[in-house]
């Protein structure tokens, strides 16, 4: 149940950091590149780790 609930709360995270990676850097392609990959591999760590069905 803890599992599901960091990978959740991982994979949210992620999408606000690149939501707002792409907000703040519109047209600055280095700072949006560099913040925005740590926001999907935020979204990936927790996807990678969530409970599979039927585990």
């Amino acid at each position: 149940m803890i599992r599901q609930y960091m990978a959740t709360g991982l994979q949210l995270l992620g999408l606000i950091v690149t939501g707002e990676a792409l907000l703040l850097y519109f047209g600055q392609m280095g700072p949006l590149m560099k913040t925005a990959s740590v926001g999907a591999g935020l979204f990936y760590a927790g996807w990678f780790i969530r409970p599979r069905a039927g585990n």
